[in-house]
C-alpha cells in the first residue's frame, strides 16, 4: 500500500507530457496561421513535430510567409529531411542576396546530417547553371561529405569558360578537403598550359593548407604544398609564377618564394640561371648658378633570388657607399632606379641606361650630367 502511494505521489510531480500526434495538430496548425513572418519558420516546424502529414499540407502555405531567421534554418533542414527540397529551394531564391549567403553557408556546416549533402546534390540538378551563377556551392566549402567533392569536382570540368567561377569552386573544393586536396591540385596544375588558369590552381595550394582559416595554417599540408610548387615550377608558365611567389609566402617559405624569380624569368636568365639587373642611380642638384646631375650606373647579378621589385632595396647599402663629385654649393636628393625586369645580355643593359638617360634629357634638358660606372653588385 505504502509503495502504490509512493508512486502515486511520484507521478503527479511529473509535468504531463505534451500532446502528440492527433491531439496537437489543432494547436500547432492555429499557432502556425497566428505566427508573423518572423515566428513563421518555428510555428511550422513544431506542426510538422507534432504530425508530419500535417506539416506537408501546410508546408506550401507557411513557406510563403517565413523569412530569413534561426527558426527558418532548422526549419529548413526538417523540410529536407521530408523531401521537400523543391520548397526550400524555391523559398531561398525570395531571401536577399545577404540572406541567402548567410543561409547556404550555414547550412554547410550541417552535412554531418545525411539530408543537407543530399539537398545540394539535388540543388545541383535541380538549377543547373544557376548553382554555379548563384553561389550556391559556396555552401560546400565546409561540407565535409563525399557528394560535396563530387558536386565541385563537376563545377571545375562544367565552369572552366567562366574563369571567376572556376577560380571560386577551385577555391571552395580546395578548404572542403584541406591536405586531401592536395594531389588533385598537383594533377591540375600539372596538366596547366593557361598561364591564368595555372595562377589559380597555384592559389588553391593555400587554400588547402588553411591559409586564412580559422583553424589556421595546417602545417603539414604547408609543406606538402611547397614541395609541390617546387616540383612543378620548372615546367609552368612564366606568368603563372608571380602567384606561385605569393602562395609560397603565404605558407610561410619566404626562401622558396625568392628563388621563384628564377623561374618566373627564367626567359631571361643568364646560362646558369641567374638574373641581372640594372641599377641607375641619379642625383639632380640645385648648384649656386645652376642646375647638374650625376650619375652612378651598375650591373647588379644575383642567384635568380631576387625579384625586379626587390632589387631597389637590397642594393641600397652599396648605392649608400658612392663618392658624389657634385660641388659642395648643390643639393639635392638621390634617385635608385632599377630595371623592370631581368636584363639578358650586355646590350640590355646598355639600352636600359640609354633610355634613363634619354628621360633624363626629357625632364632637365637644360642640365649638365656626368656619368659614372661602377662595379657590379652581386647579391
Amino acid at each position: 500500500m505504502l509503495i502504490l502511494l509512493t508512486l502515486n505521489l511520484a507521478l503527479a510531480g511529473k509535468k504531463p507530457a505534451p500532446p502528440v500526434g492527433p491531439a496537437c495538430v489543432a494547436p500547432a496548425t492555429q499557432a502556425l496561421t497566428d505566427a508573423g513572418p518572423a515566428s513563421a519558420g518555428k510555428a511550422w516546424l513544431e506542426l510538422v513535430t507534432c504530425d508530419e502529414a500535417a506539416g506537408r499540407a501546410a508546408a506550401p502555405d507557411a513557406w510563403a510567409k517565413i523569412i530569413s531567421g534561426p527558426g527558418a534554418d532548422a526549419a529548413a533542414v526538417k523540410a529536407m529531411e521530408l523531401g521537400l527540397g523543391g520548397t526550400v529551394r524555391t523559398w531561398v531564391d525570395t531571401l536577399q542576396p545577404d540572406e541567402k549567403s548567410a543561409f547556404i553557408s550555414g547550412l554547410g556546416a550541417q552535412c554531418a546530417n545525411a539530408a543537407v549533402p543530399t539537398f545540394f546534390t539535388e540543388s545541383a540538378a535541380a538549377l543547373g547553371d544557376k548553382f554555379w551563377g548563384g553561389r550556391w556551392y559556396a555552401g560546400l566549402g565546409g561540407c565535409q561529405s563525399p557528394a560535396a567533392v563530387t558536386i565541385l569536382e563537376a563545377g571545375l570540368e562544367s565552369q572552366r569558360s567562366d574563369r571567376s567561377r572556376f577560380k571560386a569552386v577551385l577555391e571552395t573544393l580546395a578548404r572542403n578537403q584541406g591536405k586531401a586536396a592536395l594531389p588533385r591540385l598537383e594533377k591540375g596544375l600539372g596538366a596547366e598550359s593557361d598561364p591564368e588558369l595555372a595562377s589559380y590552381w597555384l592559389g588553391a595550394f593555400a587554400d588547402a593548407a588553411g591559409v586564412g582559416s580559422v583553424g589556421g595554417l595546417d602545417v603539414a599540408a604547408a609543406e606538402a604544398a611547397v614541395g609541390s610548387i617546387r616540383t612543378l615550377a620548372p615546367k609552368l608558365p612564366e606568368l603563372a609564377l608571380e602567384t606561385a611567389r605569393t602562395t609560397l609566402l603565404a605558407l610561410r617559405h619566404e626562401a622558396d618564394s625568392d628563388a621563384m624569380a628564377a623561374q618566373r624569368y627564367r626567359s631571361l636568365a643568364q646560362p646558369d640561371g641567374s638574373l641581372n639587373y640594372g641599377v641607375y642611380v641619379k642625383k639632380v642638384a640645385t648648384c649656386k648658378n645652376d642646375k647638374r646631375a650625376e650619375i652612378h650606373t651598375a650591373l647588379v647579378t644575383n642567384a635568380g633570388r631576387t625579384w625586379p621589385d626587390q632589387v631597389a632595396a637590397r642594393v641600397a647599402g652599396t648605392v649608400a657607399q658612392y663618392k658624389w663629385h657634385l660641388p659642395k654649393d648643390c643639393e639635392g636628393a638621390v634617385e635608385v632606379v632599377t630595371s623592370p625586369l631581368p636584363l639578358p645580355t650586355r646590350d640590355a643593359f646598355d639600352a636600359f641606361v640609354a633610355g634613363e638617360d634619354q628621360e633624363l634629357r626629357k625632364k632637365l634638358p637644360e642640365v649638365k650630367a656626368k656619368a659614372f660606372g661602377e662595379p657590379a653588385i652581386a647579391l
